[in-house]
């Protein structure tokens, strides 16, 4: 079982006490293959409302309102905080959509290790406040859209039958958070799984508590036979006291005909991903998802793994099941070897229907995954009847870095052309650079490179160094659909590679002498796992800032990519340095903006792993790979055929403020991809819809 660090463990409060953040960067890519595009065959649809009118930085009239802002138009600047079409479901002729809340104003943070002092700021397209005023801390929210009329309604309590109870639910949590707790914390829930069945349709709302508050202020105050239940959301023998972090989900339920809220399910994964509904051979319907351990925040990664169905009735649809709440965990004991499931879909072969998953590494247990379950049953998966999932592929199968691979996670997936295809997400330095400091310096404490914790500004380069060649950027293969169950054929014969590194930098710790402890350390380029050199071209499709292959979809006959660009807010955010005077200088903290580091606007450049990446994706426009224009915006992936390199629209979708294409929704022959947004101020900020409209005569 590998070590949790003790950097994982802290809680966000704790890290924004110590203020000694650490690190992230980049690798420079080969010139790319494939065919290029300016214009893609898509059309705007919907966009995000605002629920913010926003004055500046640090502002007492600042005014976060989303249930206001839905109908009114915002006095001041337009505050547009839903930056993600995190969660996407269709009911009928409307696309039912989750939202994340302001995420480029606590990404750069959270996962290329931006330093605190430098979070606050102000730009003319971003305002981010990482410690706001009381009252201005934006939150996820569900929206419905009518693509035929046109509307968008909020989901609140002026629009839907017991729509006061859902707010309610939708603010509050298993514990009560202390002031200072609540200081740092993101309130209500982030939405970032739907799905529908018939009338009802499921929204998965996902936070996080304290492990230690959660068994002394709730789990121990329940009787036995409740307490009892609880603790089956729990793997075996859970340690309740340990520090950090655990999620915490409500999956919220709607009907969706009545437009009605019904109440909530709860569970302690860390995350909670897609929902999708399968058909059953005897003709009936289940709706399934996954729920599974994570450290995208400042979970400890701790949480059950396991696949759920929902089991209830249209009566009662939070009733039955293992836990009295309408669910069943309908996964066997060894899957919680295995990550949270980013993506999954299901394929039939003579035997039957199968279920084939992309996982994320599980901290515990087995790297990231792609896994595929035995037949279906002829009335689906239950407690009596689980699934069981084998992998049949692994990341530390293609990155030769043994110790870097464990922290990249698999993404998108879809079948196309015979083909199973799936990508791989990087999440920042929480991928490989944390994997390797968590063994080479805390576990093998090579000072070397612990020294580089400390962003002395002598090191920048030797960081530098450290970061770019730790980077990963999204790699994607592909797999013959009759090769997924063929087990008696070489991983290295029967995946492919498309996108990725035919040669990658390994870590090589070295000792000074034959017995002695690891006291220095180099860098090694070896060839990948695989032994395949890429299809179409370098990993991140030719920029590395694309860490995550974040939709894969299907239509039309062909396959859309859709990727996320990590770097294109930082375009914004290092040229708007002098934007105010508070700007990557202060916290809001107790009502008075704290001048944490008076220097901060000279800082936010001199040892910072997010401009280190910055400074790669800019010397890739140097080298010809893209223009500058296109260096901060999401790119569109789409396959023709399963021969061609695919053409590549780099514009995103024509609005500079979309970074990546984070779902789709298809209602009867149209498809509608939902975007990512970098920016939450002014009419071009947050998620949008685009409609798919083919070219061809």
């Amino acid at each position: 079982m590998r070590k949790i660090s003790l950097s994982r463990r802290l809680a966000f409060f704790a890290a924004i006490l110590l203020t000694s953040l650490l690190v992230v960067v980049t690798t420079a890519l080969a010139d790319p293959a494939e065919a290029e595009s300016d214009t893609a065959p898509f059309v705007r649809a919907f966009g995000a409302l605002a629920d913010g009118s926003w004055t500046g930085l640090f502002s007492g009239s600042n005014e976060i309102d989303p249930i206001k802002y839905a109908t009114d138009s915002p006095e001041k600047t337009i505050f547009k905080s839903a930056q993600y079409a995190l969660s996407s479901t269709v009911s009928g002729d409307e696309i039912w959509y989750g939202t994340a809340a302001s995420v480029w104003c606590y990404w750069p943070y959270i996962s290329m290790k931006m330093p605190l002092g430098l979070m606050n700021f102000e730009t003319p397209h971003q305002g981010c406040q990482l410690t706001p005023p009381a009252g201005q801390r934006p939150q996820a929210q569900i929206y419905i859209a009518n693509v035929d009329s046109g509307e968008t309604i909020h989901v609140g309590p002026d629009t839907i039958a017991d729509g006061e109870t859902f707010w309610l639910d939708a603010q509050s949590g298993i514990v009560d958070r202390s002031y200072l707790e609540s200081m740092f914390s993101m309130p209500g829930y982030t939405y970032r799984g739907a799905g529908t069945l018939g009338d009802l349709t499921f929204f998965a709302g996902s936070n996080e508590f304290s492990i230690r508050s959660i068994k002394t202020d709730w789990l121990d105050r329940l009787d036995a036979l409740d307490r009892a239940l609880e603790i089956r959301k729990f793997p075996r023998d859970f340690d309740f006291d340990q520090d950090g972090n655990i999620g915490y989900n409500r999956i919220f339920v709607f009907d969706n005909k009545k437009k009605a809220y019904l109440g909530y399910a709860e569970f302690f994964f860390d995350t909670v991903r897609r929902f999708q509904v399968i058909e059953h051979s005897d003709g009936s319907r289940g709706i399934y998802f996954f729920g599974g351990p994570d450290q995208s925040g400042s979970q400890n990664g701790t949480s059950l793994s396991a696949m759920l169905r929902w089991v209830g009735t249209a009566e009662a649809p939070l009733r039955g099941g293992m836990f009295d709440n309408g669910f069943d965990i309908v996964s066997d004991a060894s899957f919680e070897e295995f990550g949270v499931v980013g993506d999954f879909r299901t394929f039939a072969r003579e035997a039957g229907t199968h279920v084939v998953a992309s996982s994320w590494y599980h901290p515990l247990g087995q790297p990231a995954s792609m896994l595929v379950s035995n037949a279906i049953p002829e009335s689906g998966f239950s407690r009596q009847s689980p699934a069981v999932f084998e992998s049949f592929f692994q990341y530390t199968d293609y990155d030769p870095d043994p110790v870097a691979a464990r922290g990249a996670k698999f993404a998108a997936n879809e079948f196309f052309g015979g083909y199973f295809y799936f990508g791989s997400y990087h999440q920042g330095t929480s991928s490989a650079y944390d994997h390797l400091m968590e063994e080479y310096c805390e576990i093998q404490k090579i000072e070397k490179l612990c020294d580089l914790l400390s962003y002395d500004r002598a090191d920048t380069q030797r960081h530098r160094e450290f970061m770019t060649k730790t980077w990963r950027a999204a790699s994607l293969f592909r797999i013959k659909e009759e090769h997924i169950l063929a087990s008696d054929i070489a991983v290295i014969d029967k995946v492919q590679l498309l996108y990725g590194n035919e040669r990658d930098w390994v870590f090589d710790p070295l000792a000074s002498t034959k017995d002695g402890p690891y006291d220095d350390y180099q860098f090694l380029l070896e060839k990948n796992r695989l032994s395949h050199a890429p299809l179409f071209g370098r990993d991140g499709f030719g920029h590395e800032g694309m860490v995550y292959t974040f939709t894969l979809v299907a239509h039309d006959e062909k396959l859309f990519l859709g990727t996320w660009n990590a770097a294109a807010g930082l375009f914004d955010m290092f040229s708007q340095s002098d934007y105010t005077a508070w700007n990557h200088r202060a916290l809001h903290l107790f009502g008075l903006p704290i001048p944490l580091n008076p220097f901060g606007q000279t800082q936010v450049v001199e040892n910072n792993p997010a401009y280190f990446l910055y400074q790669s994706v800019v010397e890739g426009a140097e080298h010809g790979r893209y223009d500058v224009s296109e260096a901060s915006k999401g790119w569109l992936l789409v396959f023709e055929d399963t021969i061609s390199p695919p053409a590549i629209f780099k514009n995103g979708f024509g609005n500079s403020c979309n970074n990546g294409v984070r779902n789709f929704a298809k209602l009867g022959d149209d498809m509608y991809l939902g975007t990512t947004s970098w920016c939450n101020l002014g009419e071009d900020a947050g998620l949008e819809y685009y409609k798919y409209v083919d070219s061809r005569p």
